[in-house]
């Protein structure tokens, strides 16, 4: 799958986990929905994870391939 698939389907279930906390919190309490807010919370910090992990492989390519136009030596005729 693409990055950009998983990271829409992370932030999709985040959000939902969350709607069905808040629904399920209000109805029942705490105690017995808190596996749901931990689920929200796992696909949050999993996407902003994955988005900052992109991020720094993007970041890194640009600076090596930066470094290696900088190093190159024009030719000799």
């Amino acid at each position: 799958m693409s990055q950009k698939l998983i990271r829409t389907l992370l932030l999709a279930a985040g959000a939902g986990f969350f709607v069905l906390w808040i629904l399920e919190f209000r109805r029942a309490g705490l105690f017995a929905s808190y596996w749901l807010l931990l689920l929200s919370i796992v696909a949050f910090l999993t996407f902003q994870f994955n988005r900052l992990k992109q991020a720094g492989t993007q970041d890194h390519t640009a600076k090596t391939t930066s470094n290696k136009a900088a190093k190159t030596k024009p030719r000799k005729r």
